[in-house]
């Protein structure tokens, strides 16, 4: 008798991928760099901080520098997350507090995200090529 073989469709190895990096997330510029590394294309598309208009990945990494230098940053668990065509969609809770001030301080900001994986060249997972952050609230 013949083993059967599941094999994964692209978007629920997408899923995988994105729950995978969210339980390997540090708060530390430096961990989070290597982190974001490992999650999005070197090349990636980022829409997150100015608006609508987009910016590499590495631009996108050198301007979180700024964050990280005056928030502690806590990221809540993935609350909900859709799938298609190797596109996730899920929310969370960011939880960002003033260095050197209390819990009390916290600015609680929902955040949908949509990231667009795609298997790039030279690396064994799927990676981001695109990352659609939006969020409800500001610090």
């Amino acid at each position: 008798m013949e083993k059967s073989i599941m094999v994964k469709s692209f978007s629920e190895r997408a899923k995988d991928r994105l729950y995978e990096a969210w339980d390997a997330w540090k708060p530390g510029y430096e961990d989070w760099i290597e982190w974001s590394n490992s999650l999005y294309a070197p090349d990636a598309e980022m829409i997150a901080m100015d608006g609508d208009a987009p910016e590499n990945f590495r631009d996108y990494q050198a301007k979180m520098k700024h964050f990280r230098d005056q928030f502690d940053m806590k990221m809540g668990v993935i609350e909900r997350c859709i799938v298609a065509d190797g596109v996730t969609a899920h929310t969370y809770k960011m939880y960002m507090t003033p260095k050197g001030q209390g819990e009390d301080k916290t600015a609680v900001i929902a955040v949908t995200e949509f990231n667009h994986f795609a298997d790039v060249p030279g690396y064994d997972k799927p990676m981001v090529v695109k990352l659609e952050l939006v969020t409800a609230g500001s610090l």
